[in-house]
């Protein structure tokens, strides 16, 4: 209650000097006339040394100050407003001659006398940064998609589909040979079955690796035991949920698992990993944890990049913590119905 019945000017400088946002205000000649902290640790110029000095040299690029300076004196001389009352963006400098982008709304103050302007500034580094990170892993998506259609028409030409040619080669040798020569027609059979047997296993690891069939029908549960018992490692899986999840869910905490195991068999040399999968307030929280040589890092390769792809795909985040000696924990977040 204090602050509301405060003097007019004692309100204002409180609420400058409580402002997130860097406040700059200028008078109509461009010279700055007030300088909140926060413009301060955004450009680093104290208020002490900002006040008084013009605008356009502390915190505008070179190459933008005659566009600032004409754009101001002709408002100030009767021109119309361009950028007044406007959320727009454009490229601040900071002390040490850097460049960000920032969002900037400029407002006049109304008083009697000549005008002062207020302008309202904001670091969008980050934003920017996230945005691109966004493009490029939409980006990513899209070649890992093409990527992933080649290695299926690879997999398909070099594996299954030759084991079917030469049984089709094969059962029209036999066909060939059903009247003269009934004991190789038996054999050409046998080599045929075997060749389906081979393209029908063939056929179904591949099926596995687009989207097994096991979590379809079972869930995370028997989906999960399935790929531990294929690890060639030890693993202890706790606490999967019971009930379904959605598909995207489920799909996605698959291959957070499936990646995880595939890096600590190749790479983690280690003797135990953990799996724990816990459906907490709507969020399933997915863990895998080795005692192997650690090391690991999100940018370390395409497999973890493409997973992190994956889990932002649905809202979802995640965790690379991997001490050098010590082993790794992955650890993902995953939005979903509770």
């Amino acid at each position: 209650m204090a602050l509301i019945d405060a003097d007019p000017s004692v309100r204002y400088r409180a609420l400058l000097l409580a402002a997130l946002d860097c406040v700059v205000a200028i008078d109509h000649t461009g010279r700055v006339i007030d300088w909140n902290p926060a413009a301060e640790r955004t450009f680093g110029w104290s208020a002490a040394e900002a006040v008084g000095r013009e605008m356009g040299e502390l915190i505008v690029p070179p190459a933008l100050r005659e566009r600032h300076r004409s754009g101001l004196a002709r408002y100030v001389a009767g021109g119309e407003p361009v950028v007044l009352d406007r959320r727009i963006e454009i490229t601040a400098m900071r002390r040490d001659g850097s460049e960000f982008p920032c969002e900037l709304t400029i407002t006049r103050i109304v008083q009697p006398g000549d005008p002062v302007f207020v302008g309202y500034l904001r670091d969008i580094t980050e934003r920017h940064l996230a945005e691109a990170e966004l493009h490029a892993s939409r980006a990513r998506i899209v070649s890992a998609a093409d990527e992933a259609r080649r290695r299926l028409e690879r997999d398909l030409h070099d594996g299954a589909q030759q084991h079917l040619v030469g049984l089709a080669l094969t059962l029209r040798l036999a066909r060939r040979k059903l009247g003269s020569d009934p004991a190789l027609v038996g054999e050409l059979l046998d080599e045929a079955l075997s060749d389906l047997a081979t393209a029908t296993d063939e056929l179904r690891e591949l099926a596995r690796g687009l989207h097994p069939a096991v979590l379809t029908e079972g869930g995370l549960q028997p989906a999960l035991a399935s790929l531990a018992k294929r690890a060639g490692i030890p693993v202890t899986i706790a606490d999967v949920p019971e009930e379904r999840l959605p598909p995207t869910v489920e799909i996605t905490a698959y291959f957070v698992v499936a990646e995880a195991l595939t890096n600590v068999a190749r790479y983690a040399g280690a003797s135990r990993t953990d799996v724990s999968v816990r459906h907490i307030g709507g969020v399933l929280h997915v863990e895998v944890r080795d005692n192997g040589r650690g090391g690991a890092t999100m940018n370390g390769g395409s497999g973890l990049r493409g997973l992190l792809d994956r889990v932002s795909a649905i809202g979802g985040t995640l965790f690379v913590e991997s001490p050098e000696g010590v082993g790794t924990l992955l650890r993902a977040e995953l939005p979903c119905a509770s």
